[in-house]
């Protein structure tokens, strides 16, 4: 079924259509959760807080763009308001200690999906989730300030340091990848 006539058979109360809806995008969404929040119990929370939101304001998506990334927007803002509420969302951390690192993208592109997940679990709350919004998702800072609430140049900032943390945490915790890294430098 296509998306249209799978949304116009929810807002029609077709229960069945409501479950395909779920199912169809929620295995991605929950991906999405886990980029943000740091266990699978706030994941799935804020992936059931999410559906709700999308099935509450279906009713709004128009139909211009996919409904996927109507989806998409509900879920992260889920997210965003579930770190708010749970933590403070920039930490004050200084960033000292942490060098300015680059390692090559060849490196990074040795690190499968877990290993990355693993990484922004680790990642400072204000990190990860301006790490997200900006490099997975995304989003301008401009955006990002109006969601978050914060400076755009703290926005840059936080980028700057989750880059510099993930680095570090590369270099540190995957020999093997720095081994390869410091070669290319010689």
């Amino acid at each position: 079924m296509e998306d249209n006539q799978l949304v116009l058979s929810c807002l029609n109360g077709d229960q069945k259509a409501c479950n395909e809806l779920f199912k169809r995008f929620a295995p991605g969404m929950l991906s999405l959760c886990h980029r943000y929040l740091k266990n699978s119990a706030e994941a799935e929370d804020a992936l059931q807080d999410g559906f709700i939101k999308v099935f509450q304001n279906l009713k709004n998506w128009n139909g211009t763009g996919p409904i996927a990334a109507w989806i998409r927007k509900i879920i992260i803002n889920t997210c965003i308001t579930k770190l708010n509420s749970s933590y403070q969302l920039l930490t004050q951390f200084s960033g000292e200690g942490i060098p300015e690192l680059q390692i090559d993208p060849s490196v990074i592109s040795q690190l499968n999906y877990e290993n990355l997940l693993e990484l922004l679990k680790a990642m400072p709350i204000g990190y990860r989730t301006v790490f997200n919004l900006v490099v997975i998702e995304g989003y301008s800072y401009k955006e990002i300030s109006s969601m978050l609430h914060i400076q755009e140049s703290s926005c840059r900032s936080q980028l700057l340091k989750a880059k510099n943390y993930l680095a570090q945490k590369i270099t540190n915790h995957y020999p093997e990848l720095k081994l390869k890294y410091e070669a290319k430098l010689d």
